[in-house]
């Protein structure tokens, strides 16, 4: 008498060779369930619905047999993968950069993920992370592969009633959906939408992609230049200063405001004194919590560029900076920018006359975990160049203690004990570590606030010391990440522009900006591409910007 476990003879085996193949597809069916229910971010199991493509899965896979079981398990198990990866990288992009994983444009982000997570962490704890992460995902693909064969070794009997239980719920849980009020009962079919979603997104980020190739040939400043181009900045040095992480939380969410707004308030009555006036509003970033690099390439082309995919095509491309537009005006152009540590073609597209990445900057001090200098430092840096030329200079800089993980947190000293940063030693080994800071995220935001702080009171500073003749622009590059706002916070960043010339901040009467270092709530939000048009317009020829 044949003892094969599919068919009528099972009565005769032991209980175990009975129950065991039971346990194997127990298992696969719920790893399924699992994965098939992940929610689009973490939130309360509460929130969980049932997915109805499991009931449909379960009752295709019970019932096909031969090839067909195996292709349909293999398509079952990769949508399952596919899935997961894809939610997980959701989870990712919505805690470091507030938006979803595009996997169109997104090529590059594992560069950046893994730059924000050994600067916050270290290298040795992110690889331990990454490695663990890699050993639970094949261990659970592995373990799903081996749970849905095992259908395969249930009894012909069992497969069916599986089948039609299974079925039976599938139309059930579908009929729900269709004639019941969404949200009334725990079964949904979001991971067909979220599929469906992620297809629509690749669709238009193609689209988008092709799209962006004509939006870059077309230059405003190019085909209908201003007439006089930048006059009215004839003679003044002109500082754009991108302050990390910089959001409009800083000044709104009570976490952060009363500090930053104290500040603020501080650094506007030392502008008055030294006769420096402030206007100051909002922009609207591309981007959150990380890719510094794409705000500014959005605020010096003009053009909106919210991934690597865009940008990698503005490098390509003619257009022109508005450090080109400055240096085509006769101002000499300098980059000086403390995060850049390694090899940087990039800064031939920018149109710069000369490049201070960190080593250029002679800092001989300790960093402060990912940051490489203080910004006291930068900006004395930029003092000096201000302080060494007789020609008009452009400088770009990008201030970086406000940069994650916010840990130790430099404070100003007298600008003459500054020399070449050795001085900040002790600064630099101060502060709990960051993988002891990141355990607390009450004491990430905290240190947050602080590092803002510190990066106002050295700008108010150098304005004071250095730049009281010059023209400022401060601007935030982007809102630092849900774990320091919380979701759904606003993309704005703050803009201030300082100047000792009124005539120079009366051009701008027709933004909507507000006197002092305080912009209003209610003030408009201009997109960050707009910037550099209406700016080059307001300074350009005898009249104001439109």
């Amino acid at each position: 008498m044949s003892h094969d476990v599919g068919g009528e003879g099972e009565g005769a085996l032991p209980a175990a060779r009975i129950w065991r193949p039971w346990l194997r597809v127990g298992l696969g069916l719920a790893l399924l369930l699992a994965a098939l229910a992940l929610p689009l971010r973490p939130g309360p199991l509460a929130d969980l619905r049932f997915p109805v493509e499991w009931f449909w899965a379960v009752a295709l896979l019970a019932l096909a047999r031969g090839r067909a079981f195996g292709l349909l398990a293999a398509v079952v198990l990769a949508l399952a993968a596919a899935g997961t990866i894809l939610k997980l990288a959701d989870w990712g992009t919505l805690a470091a950069f507030s938006r979803p994983f595009d996997p169109v444009v997104d090529r590059s982000i594992l560069v950046a993920g893994w730059h924000l997570l050994s600067g916050t962490v270290g290298n040795a704890a992110a690889l331990g992370a990454l490695g663990a992460a890699f050993v639970l995902f094949f261990c659970f693909v592995g373990l799903l592969a081996y749970g849905l064969s095992g259908m395969r070794r249930l009894p012909a009997r069992a497969r069916r009633s599986l089948g039609a239980g299974a079925l039976g719920g599938a139309v059930l849980a579908t009929v729900i959906l269709a004639l019941v009020r969404p949200g009334m009962l725990p079964v949904s079919a979001e991971f067909s939408a979220y599929a469906g979603g992620k297809l629509a997104a690749a669709r238009q980020s193609w689209e988008a992609q092709a799209a962006f190739s004509r939006e870059v040939a077309v230059d405003p400043l190019r085909d209908r230049p201003p007439e006089g181009l930048l006059a009215a900045l004839e003679g003044h040095d002109v500082v754009l200063v991108f302050v990390e992480s910089y959001g409009r939380s800083a000044l709104e969410n009570p976490l952060f405001a009363p500090r930053t707004l104290a500040r603020l308030e501080v650094v506007q009555n030392e502008f008055t004194a030294a006769g420096v006036g402030a206007r100051s509003g909002w922009l609207r970033s591309p981007i959150a919590g990380g890719q510094s690099w794409l705000a500014h390439g959005t605020m010096l082309s003009g053009l909106l560029i919210d991934n690597q995919t865009r940008y990698e095509s503005l490098l390509r491309s003619d257009h022109r900076s508005l450090n080109a537009l400055f240096r085509g005006g006769g101002w000499r152009t300098v980059a000086v920018m403390p995060a850049i540590t390694m090899p940087w073609p990039e800064a031939g597209w920018f149109g710069y006359d000369e490049v201070l990445a960190a080593k250029d900057l002679d800092y001989r001090g300790l960093a402060f975990n990912w940051v490489t200098m203080p910004d006291q430092f930068t900006l004395l840096r930029i003092g000096q160049i201000l302080q060494s030329t007789s020609q008009p200079v452009m400088v770009q800089t990008a201030l970086i203690s406000s940069h994650a993980p916010w840990t130790p947190i430099p404070h100003m000293i007298p600008w003459e004990d500054v020399g070449d940063g050795q001085v900040f030693d002790a600064q630099a080994r101060s502060g709990v570590a960051p993988e002891v800071l990141w355990r607390d995220p009450e004491r990430v935001r905290e240190n947050y606030g602080l590092s803002i702080d510190y990066a106002m009171e050295a700008v108010g500073s150098f304005v004071q010391r250095f730049a009281r003749e010059s023209v400022i622009v401060v601007v935030g590059d982007h809102q630092p990440a849900e774990l320091v706002t919380g979701p759904n916070a606003s993309r704005d960043v703050p803009l201030h522009v300082l100047s000792s010339d009124p005539q120079i901040l009366a051009r701008l009467d027709d933004w909507g900006l507000t006197p002092g270092m305080v912009p209003s709530s209610d003030a408009p939000s201009l997109p960050m591409q707009a910037f550099r048009e209406r700016f080059v317009r307001s300074m350009s020829g005898g009249g104001h910007g439109t």
